[in-house]
């Protein structure tokens, strides 16, 4: 425990070190400033845009930090040749990658928690409440990143950063999206081969199954008109992407632990 511990710490120091991080989140909290001032200049909509540009601000620059993260974990320690000191000791591969995990989710939860007290903010420059849906809303974006999180580690594992990060980025639309790609039934019109639209709507469904489901995450909708979130909800949501990302991480260390570095 107290080796994935010291490279949790280690990865959390280095990440907040790190000046894209610095520079990604003060981008952010700049356009969520600005939102504020675009928000005031609408007619009578000033909650609502801020509600939803705000939200959509703190998902979209929260995810794409962690895939940037995310698909550079493994492969720092591989160029630095750090790795070949870290593991002669006595730690286990999984403990490794459990760590690198942890100390990411850890800058993720600073990273959240600066954009989501921005965001609180604003609202009350407006003279608004920052409702328990709010709330609930800004955890669910931060289980979704531990989500995403837990993919792109699982694609550094075996891969090169630019690679992990487009199957990151390709799974995480995926997922935005999973919902309505699980209903996908394509017809053919006339003239056209409807075995082909058979098997393109089997793989849409296919890619829906196989990817996190990260339309439970949006609650931008019930944010919007600030409407309670059904009863159960954000424990469900938050269980279904803790397993998800545990099974992520499970397939990460198999793989890692194959993983030749000579």
């Amino acid at each position: 425990m107290r080796q994935i511990l010291v490279i949790a710490l280690n990865t959390f120091r280095e990440a907040i070190r790190n000046r894209i991080f610095a520079s990604i989140v003060a981008f952010a909290v700049g356009l969520l400033g600005l939102t504020l001032a675009v928000s005031a200049a609408s007619l009578h909509e000033e909650v609502r845009l801020m509600k939803d540009v705000g939200l959509f601000l703190v998902s979209t620059f929260s995810a794409f930090l962690c895939v940037f993260v995310g698909a550079n974990l493994v492969y720092k320690d591989i160029e630095r040749k750090t790795i070949y000191t870290i593991l002669p000791k006595p730690i286990h591969r999984w403990q490794f990658l459990l760590g690198k995990y942890l100390g990411v989710a850890a800058m993720m939860a600073v990273q959240v928690t600066i954009m989501g007290t921005a965001l609180a903010s604003q609202f009350w420059l407006l003279e608004e409440r920052f409702s328990f849906v709010m709330v609930q809303a800004v955890w669910l974006i931060y289980v979704e990143v531990l989500v995403v999180s837990a993919v792109a580690l699982l694609f550094s594992s075996f891969s090169t950063p630019f690679l992990s990060g487009m199957l990151t980025l390709g799974l995480f639309a995926v997922g935005r999206f999973a919902d309505r790609l699980a209903e996908v039934r394509l017809k053919a019109d006339a003239g056209e081969d409807q075995a082909v639209l058979d098997v393109a709507s089997a793989a849409a469904r296919g890619l829906s199954w196989l990817a996190p489901d990260l339309s439970l995450y949006n609650v931008t909708p019930y944010v919007v008109y600030d409407t309670a979130l059904p009863a159960g909800f954000v424990a469900q949501a938050t269980t279904s992407g803790v397993l998800y990302a545990a099974l992520a991480l499970g397939l990460a260390a198999l793989l890692f632990s194959r993983r030749d570095f000579i």
